[in-house]
């Protein structure tokens, strides 16, 4: 023990009393028996226990090889006791060490150097636990380190194993995106390809409808035309076997027209406004024309419609449209199909329009103007030209007027209304006749009141006495444009100018400038008797209107071949022949007519050689004929040898 314990040694003390005596037995390993003396004497002694110190071996054991096998998934808790277990470990060997050197060092006998001995045991007692503390201190600082450190780790390697786990997350989540976009990209390719083919059929079904409708129109058209030459050869029999060519005619239009085709309901192709829209580009005032006052108060547009230049009249929104009645008036100037009239394409109900062929030479309003060949406007007529298109004119008037059961009747002849076919040899100047039926597009309550212009067309008489039209009316209004084409003046001018050059108070030459005398008199006569003068008989009762109208077209046809540069042969051909005299293949007067199978007559040599080409067709309806058997047609040929025995003595009796 040490000098303090020395000093205060008593023969009562029984347990140690120095610090460094207490040290050691607390601290000294449990398995060291120790023995405390003071001054030589014993104190007391420290037994070995081999149960603790087995048991303290068993545990550092146990808790050295839980540490190893654990030490893959030990935690930074774990380590720190496993370090300072290693420390205390450490400081309690060096105390075992110290005591054995303690033990060793002391005598066997009590000394009187005792003291001394206490005090370097002290001394190496004390360094021991010096170093012991700075190694515990060291200990833990490493230990701090490690934790730090350990620390550091499992945060980054927490870090790492969230940051892998998020760029998992992302990956699965970019995978599940492409996919969803993958699968909107192939829908949406498959919805385009389903729509495009539905436009494709959409396209090809529009197609394939204008087509038909094309179709449809000319169908309807070939039809009309193979009844007006069926109508023209029955007039053309019956003239041949009665002798008397109105009946002829009346009987003919009555044929074609099956029992009055009144109560017939006649379709007619129906157009979208679409369709008219882009046609008049939008119904542009640029493109508007004059249409000549057919009493709808409409306006009428220039275009072109399927490939074909069309005249689009449209009446104006302000006036009143029955559905029914107009789809009834389309029909009526539909079934009216003749060269001289104009050709009816299709109507629009929604538009309110009605589509015409457009006729370019304009009308004869424009070409009846003296000063017409100034500026733009077309230059005037000739004498000649002017009896043609009055004969197209008579030619339609007597067709209108021959249907049954009772006659059609034009009620708006007018020179605005009469549409100029230019010269086209062999078949000369001619025209078209406009406005039919327009009057019946509206309501009765909007029909306009007659203005000057109408009244100088309007036959008085009759207008009044029986308050509806007639053929007389159509006959009176081509009276006034005969004498308007023998004069060139205004309606109510003109027929005071034809009487005063009839009853010779004004030359022929004053009225009629550019006129052959003999040719102005026959004309203006003819108009006078059509508007109810007759110069040598006022007192007679009026003739018929279809004994007019055959009379005019006798006098005009008679002017027509008179027309300078016109030859016998030239009057031999084609010049003034009614058209069914025309054969379809060669457009020439016919010699040797022969009806074919389809029902149509041609000239014998142009048929044949059809046929000998080895077409099995109608050249007229392209349909397969029922036979190839030609039968001669003796009634057509005597008739056309009988036209041209009159054509060439009126050629001798003018010449």
């Amino acid at each position: 023990m040490g000098a303090a314990s020395d000093r205060a040694y008593s023969r009562k003390m029984r347990t140690p009393r120095s610090k460094k005596a207490l040290t050691v037995q607390w601290k000294a390993n449990p398995s060291c028996k120790i023995w405390f003396l003071c001054r030589g004497n014993l104190i007391c002694t420290r037994e070995a226990s081999e149960g603790q110190a087995h048991s303290r071996a068993e545990s550092s054991t146990a808790s050295t090889s839980s540490r190893s096998s654990t030490s893959g998934y030990s935690t930074p808790a774990a380590r720190d006791r496993s370090i300072e277990d290693q420390a205390v470990g450490t400081l309690d060997g060096a105390a075992v060490q110290l005591l054995q050197e303690i033990e060793e060092d002391r005598p066997e006998t009590p000394t009187s150097d005792a003291g001394e001995m206490d005090d370097a045991l002290y001394d190496k007692l004390k360094r021991a636990l010096m170093e012991a503390e700075s190694l515990k201190h060291e200990a833990y600082e490493e230990t701090r380190r490690r934790q730090m450190a350990e620390r550091e780790l499992a945060e980054a390697s927490r870090m790492a194993d969230e940051a892998e786990r998020s760029n998992q997350r992302e990956a699965r989540h970019r995978k599940e995106v492409e996919e969803m976009v993958a699968r909107e990209r192939a829908a949406i390719e498959q919805d385009r390809r389903e729509l495009d083919d539905i436009l494709e059929k959409i396209r090809k079904v529009d197609d394939r409808s204008a087509e038909l409708e094309l179709q449809i129109t000319s169908s309807e058209r070939t039809m009309n035309d193979l009844e007006a030459r069926l109508s023209e050869s029955y007039n053309l029999l019956h003239t041949l076997r009665q002798g008397d060519p109105w009946s002829t005619a009346t009987e003919s239009a009555s044929e074609s027209t099956e029992d009055g085709g009144g109560e017939q309901r006649v379709s007619f192709l129906q157009l979208g406004y679409s369709e008219l829209d882009e046609a008049t580009k939008h119904f542009d005032e640029s493109v508007r024309i004059d249409g000549g006052g057919d009493g709808s108060r409409g306006k009428v547009y220039g275009g072109e419609l399927r490939g074909m230049a069309v005249a689009v009249k449209v009446v104006n929104p302000d006036v009143a449209v029955h559905e029914a009645r107009f789809a009834r008036a389309v029909e009526r100037i539909g079934r009216a199909r003749h060269p001289n009239l104009v050709t009816l394409v299709g109507a629009c109900p929604a538009a309110r329009a009605v589509v015409y062929e457009l006729v370019p030479g304009g009308s004869l309003e424009e070409r009846l103007d003296p000063g017409g060949g100034s500026g733009s406007a077309p230059p005037p007529l000739p004498w000649h030209a002017r009896c043609g298109v009055a004969y197209g004119a008579c030619s339609a008037l007597a067709f209108l007027h021959s249907t049954l059961p009772r006659p059609t009747v034009h009620g708006d002849v007018r020179p605005a209304n009469i549409l100029v076919l230019a010269d086209n040899a062999p078949h000369g100047w001619s025209c078209k006749l406009a406005g039919l039926g327009a009057r019946g597009l509206v309501e009765e309550r909007e029909q306009p009141r007659p203005g000057a212009a109408d009244r100088a067309y309007a036959d008085p008489r009759y207008l009044a006495a029986t308050g509806e039209l007639n053929p007389h009316r159509d006959v009176y209004a081509l009276g006034v444009v005969l004498l308007r084409l023998v004069t060139g003046r205004p309606a109510f001018l003109a027929r005071k100018a034809a009487r005063e050059a009839v009853d010779g108070r004004a030359s022929w030459q004053e009225v009629a400038g550019g006129w052959p005398t003999e040719r102005a008199r026959e004309v203006a006569l003819l108009g006078l008797r059509c508007c109810g003068v007759d110069v040598e008989a006022e007192q007679r009762p009026r003739l018929p209107a279809a004994l007019l109208l055959e009379e005019a077209r006798g006098v005009l046809e008679a002017a027509v071949s008179a027309a300078p540069s016109r030859s016998p042969s030239s009057l031999s051909e084609s010049d003034g022949a009614p058209s069914y005299f025309l054969c379809p293949i060669l457009k020439e007067v016919m010699r040797d007519p022969q009806i074919s199978g389809d029902g149509f007559t041609y000239e014998a040599e142009a048929i044949r050689e059809w046929l000998r080409s080895g077409h099995d067709t109608s050249p007229m309806t392209n349909l397969k004929l029922p036979t190839q058997q030609l039968v001669p047609n003796h009634a057509l040929r005597s008739a056309i040898h009988e036209w041209r025995h009159r054509q060439l003595r009126a050629h001798h009796r003018l010449h």
